[in-house]
């Protein structure tokens, strides 16, 4: 649900100013209204520090600290921090490009060896002049070395190194496939040196990063917080109006419902002048959800997409239990699910206390898979009703759904999802505007309802053609009174002929929408089935690829099964995951009138 916001507008004197919003910062229960758009110059600057100090901690958090033993001296400024930082990366950025340099300079001194410029320079003063060649092994003709001064250095695999030495005043004619060299103005020991000089210091200046990172992100943070502070202080006094010449303060925010009280007992006792009232129909109040446990760990899901609108209904808890079936339906491996439970299981001791609720949804998703793989009877890859013959399931086997039962349960369940987000969708437009906005959804749903039920009727009694309850005078008459929300009473304050003709084109509409929703949902199965498919594939595969030699045999066959599994899992869980997403952010959103663009609730408080 939405916690219902209430507007506080303060009037302060300009001298207490100060010391309110100290207070107003400690509480920590008032969002601020923003008036002014523009940021001042020096609210852009302390939001450009908080983005790159976050960098910095996302770029230290990413490193491996695990083998760092040794202690660094953390500096206490958190300014000087961040310049040593930036002055390691800068650092390491040029020792990585001079590096690259010495390295393409080393492979085109590795071929001529070691030799000593300065002979190559006294070569010149006495009048003769070498010139560096390379050329293909199958180019080069060794009558050159007879016709010409050229002394072969080195060959490879692919060329040819040589050096002509040239006596003043000589010419000679092309060689022909030759390309001369120009080396660089450094010997081979030399760039061997300077290479192994900026490794070491790109190794030392790693270990430094590395000991920040496991020692020096706390105190990143803490000045991020600071800063954080300011800019939220400057931001505060940045959307406050002057009244009376600027002896009056006045500022505007919401507040929860279930913090007012703790406002106002401090407003009242500093004496402070506050109006309160309820958010208008044309306002934006920010958002602050309040779920039940197991709605609030789908919460994040819901903000991938939008908070919702302030006017609506909060669609987590309605679409949560959805989302959790689908990812079953979607997995469908009893095996899979209990990885899923078992590792979330384990790694909620272990991480953070932030990250737990993220855990205890995967908890939730990996018990629906089991819970479908156990309808399906698969457990990684294995049909239970086909592949096992234990005694114990011979009971259980004809109650294994069937490929054809899950294409219809898949059908149910979108008929069930899609009828239950126009019952929201009513619920949203009496809260809106009335029940008269709602006339036109309650038609449909009658209609949609009716005929289901009367065509399962008819199904269910085998009716022949003449005595078929979809064309019996109840269900006409039923048809007449959802006929007259849908296309006279649609919309309470239009002519009666333009809602005759809005309602239809709202029946266009609503007949093609709700058919292809309703398919959208086969994705359930065909996901659910590609899943158990490729699980048993690569079952197949372990026992078919694994050599008949004792010990390698049973070594390839786990091998195949860990990858082959592994993939699967990565592959159907990220199916499982973003497709039930979409089905709740398309099909249920949109028949549900989600209208969505809510702000989420940001209180202005203390952040150390």
């Amino acid at each position: 649900m939405i916690i219902p916001m209430y507007k506080y507008s303060f009037l302060v004197y300009h001298e207490n100013y100060s010391g309110f919003l100290s207070d107003l910062k400690e509480l920590g229960v008032v969002h601020i209204i923003e008036k002014k758009d523009e940021p001042t110059e020096k609210m852009q600057e302390e939001f450009r520090q908080v983005n790159e100090i976050e960098k910095l901690i996302k770029f230290l958090e990413k490193r491996d600290v695990t083998d760092v033993t040794a202690k660094v001296d953390i500096p206490s400024d958190g300014e000087k921090l961040v310049a040593d930082i930036r002055d390691i990366q800068h650092k390491l950025e040029q020792l990585h490009q001079h590096l690259g340099n010495r390295k393409k300079e080393l492979l085109q001194l590795e071929p001529w060896g070691q030799f000593s410029w300065d002979d190559m320079g006294k070569l010149k003063e006495a009048g003769i002049k070498p010139v560096f060649y390379y050329i293909p092994n199958r180019k080069f003709d060794a009558g050159w070395e007879k016709e010409y001064n050229i002394g072969v250095v080195s060959t490879d695999d692919r060329y040819t190194y040589f050096v002509l030495f040239l006596e003043d005043g000589e010419e000679i004619s092309e060689l022909h496939g030759a390309e001369e060299v120009r080396l660089p103005d450094k010997t081979l020991d030399e760039v061997k040196q300077e290479i192994s000089s900026a490794e070491k210091e790109i190794k030392e200046l790693n270990a430094k990063l590395d000991a920040y990172a496991k020692y020096g992100v706390e105190a990143l943070k803490k000045y991020k917080n600071e800063i954080q502070d300011r800019l939220n202080m400057e931001s505060a006094l940045h959307h406050t109006d002057d009244q009376v010449e600027g002896k009056v303060k006045l500022l505007e925010g919401w507040t929860p419902e279930t913090n007012i009280q703790d406002l106002e007992n401090y407003l009242e006792e500093k004496n402070i002048l506050y109006l309160k009232s309820e958010p208008h129909i044309d306002e934006r109040p920010p958002i602050k959800l309040k779920n039940g446990p197991f709605a609030r760990l789908f919460e994040p899901i819901g903000k991938l997409f939008s908070l919702p609108s302030y006017i609506e209904l909060d669609l987590t808890p309605f679409f949560a239990p959805f989302f959790m079936m689908f990812f079953g339906f979607c997995l469908g491996d009893a095996g899979y699910g209990l990885i899923f439970v078992i590792a979330a299981t384990i790694y909620k001791y272990k991480v953070p206390k932030e990250y737990k609720p993220l855990l205890s949804m995967v908890q939730w998703l990996g018990s629906a898979t089991v819970l479908f793989g156990a309808l399906t009877g698969t457990f990684f890859g294995i049909n239970l009703a086909e592949q096992v013959d234990a005694p114990f399931l011979q009971d259980v086997k004809k109650m294994f759904l069937t490929p054809e039962d899950m294409f219809n349960l898949a059908l149910v369940f979108g008929f069930i999802q899609i009828v239950f987000g126009m019952f929201i969708k009513v619920a949203n437009q009496i809260k809106q505007h009335g029940i008269g906005f709602a006339l036109s959804t309650i038609g449909w749903i009658i209609v949609i309802l009716s005929t289901a039920t009367m065509a399962v009727l008819d199904m269910v009694n085998g009716a022949t053609e003449g005595n078929k309850m979809m064309f019996s005078t109840i269900h006409l008459v039923i048809l007449g009174i959802a006929g007259l929300g849908i296309y006279v009473f649609n919309h309470p304050k239009r002519n009666v002929f333009v809602n005759i003709g809005a309602g239809l084109w709202d029946t266009y509409n609503m007949v093609t929408g709700f058919a292809g929703d309703l398919l959208s949902y086969i994705r359930l199965f065909a996901l659910g089935l590609s899943s158990a498919i490729l699980g048993m594939v690569f079952n197949q595969l372990a026992t078919e690829l694994s050599p008949d030699v004792i010990v390698v045999k049973q070594l390839v066959f786990v091998i195949i099964l860990l990858f082959g599994h592994g993939l699967n899992i990565f592959m159907s869980g990220l199916g499982s995951f973003v497709h039930p997403m979409r089905l709740t952010f398309v099909e249920f959103y949109k028949n549900a009138g989600f209208i969505g663009g809510g702000k989420e609730y940001k209180p202005f408080r203390k952040l150390n």
